[in-house]
């Protein structure tokens, strides 16, 4: 490989501005540019064993692709995650596994990076393994900015980034195509009278809260709906259902799960869910979520820990249509 298309493809790869575009362009490269190579970027999450129940670490592709992966299943993978150093290993066939842990600032592993190529000549090696430590490194970075420290999930920032697609995203642009048929609805869930719980127990067990919220909230979802803290107790979902009846239900468990939980000291915490249908190729999807926030707004004033259809609501004649033009997304503080 001649050095002007080594600095091309670390080009390529260098411009992405998130961790799932990242993540796919690193996959064409390597399959594009080594033949037979490779690579599943896998999210690291906490779960339980559908066979034994007990507490384990699971490995979720962040494309999708392949199935779920159990680091204990897997004696490099469980290596790599634990010694949060490269390993790297040689099969029978001569093949070369390449696991590398992605640590985040705080010491946590976020992901796993695990590629596997055949046997190449030595100087190709090193130009594989080069594109492997660039993208670790930016995939750092990147999932830094993306990502709100206290809770761990996805920002006001990726928040944008996501939006922007939706808006702009079209049949010409296939690359954007993805958001707009991915998604069908966006929820927004706001904690029940969260600023008594600042007052009452004290902003240390207020953030205890949030992140276990998040948590519960995280669980309940699957891994293919993104969950945005857009800021204080406010977040935002993009549920990957076209279905707006699967969808309600989906949001429902989420309200359930919250109620059921017992937080710390607090004891007792509800949310308030307002949800609109994304329909990015007829409206913006700022629209889709002034729609959201006027359903939120009717379950505030009516008894809050409910799921409420923007659709529904209007069929029911217990809220009037948005005027588009003037109305805006207006968050609860």
């Amino acid at each position: 490989m001649d050095l002007k298309t080594v600095f091309e493809l670390i080009g390529h790869i260098t411009s992405q501005t998130n961790t799932r575009d990242l993540s796919e362009a690193l996959r064409d490269v390597l399959a594009s540019n080594f033949s037979g190579a490779q690579v599943v970027v896998y999210e690291v999450q906490g779960s339980r064993s559908s066979q034994s129940g007990r507490h384990c670490i699971v490995g979720l592709d962040m494309l999708q692709l392949k199935a779920p992966m159990y680091l204990h299943q897997h004696d490099s993978v469980m290596e790599a995650f634990q010694t949060k150093s490269v390993v790297s290993k040689v099969n029978s066939l001569g093949n070369t596994q390449l696991i590398l842990p992605i640590e985040l600032y705080d010491k946590t592993i976020s992901h796993m990076v695990v590629s596997s190529y055949p046997k190449q000549t030595e100087g190709t090696l090193d130009i594989y393994q080069g594109f492997l430590k660039i993208f670790a490194d930016i995939f750092r970075n990147l999932h830094e900015k993306s990502y709100d420290p206290l809770t761990r999930i996805l920002n006001r920032q990726a928040f944008d980034q996501t939006i922007t697609k939706l808006a702009y995203s079209s049949e010409k642009e296939p690359n954007l195509a993805l958001y707009s048929k991915d998604y069908g609805t966006i929820a927004i869930l706001d904690i029940d009278n969260f600023k008594t719980i600042n007052d009452q127990f004290g902003h240390s067990i207020g953030d205890e809260t949030l992140v276990l919220f998040s948590q519960t909230i995280r669980s309940v979802l699957r891994q293919e709906d993104m969950f945005f803290r857009y800021g204080g107790e406010e977040f935002v979902v993009f549920v990957k259902e076209t279905d707006s009846l699967k969808a309600l239900k989906i949001l429902e468990r989420c309200r359930q799960a919250i109620e059921n939980r017992r937080f710390p000291q607090v004891d007792k915490v509800t949310v308030s869910i307002g949800i609109a249908t994304l329909q990015p190729h007829k409206e913006h999807p700022s629209d889709s979520l002034s729609k959201a926030d006027k359903a939120l707004y009717h379950i505030k004033k009516t008894g809050r820990n409910q799921v409420g259809s923007y659709d529904n609501l209007i069929e029911a004649q217990l809220i009037k249509p948005l005027d588009l033009h003037h109305e805006k997304a207006d968050f609860w503080e």
